[in-house]
């Protein structure tokens, strides 16, 4: 019996509500054009000139033969390559920051 109590609730559910949703079906949504992305090559050229003028300020941070030889004899000397490497990245950020 209650299968059956069940069943009748849902076909009258069904006819209730149904309509409501078909009602809506026959709508036609219009898509959202999309726009083809660009690139601007200016702000580009610009950051990549950023980056390669801080690859070669890292560059000039690193130790020569000599300097590591010398940094071993006395290793309060390194922490100035890590001053170097951040000044080098903080001139990054600054130059990107322009563009």
């Amino acid at each position: 019996m209650t299968r059956v109590m069940l069943a009748a609730l849902v076909l009258l559910n069904c006819a209730l509500f149904g309509t409501e949703t078909f009602g809506q079906a026959g709508q036609t949504i219009n898509p959202v054009p999309l726009t083809a992305p660009t690139v601007n090559t200016t702000t580009t050229t610009c950051q990549i000139n950023c980056d390669t003028q801080a690859m070669t300020c890292h560059g000039s941070c690193l130790p020569t033969t000599a300097a590591t030889q010398a940094t071993a004899a006395n290793p309060a000397a390194q922490p100035a390559a890590g001053a170097c490497s951040l000044s080098c990245t903080t001139q990054q950020l600054v130059c990107k920051q322009r563009c």
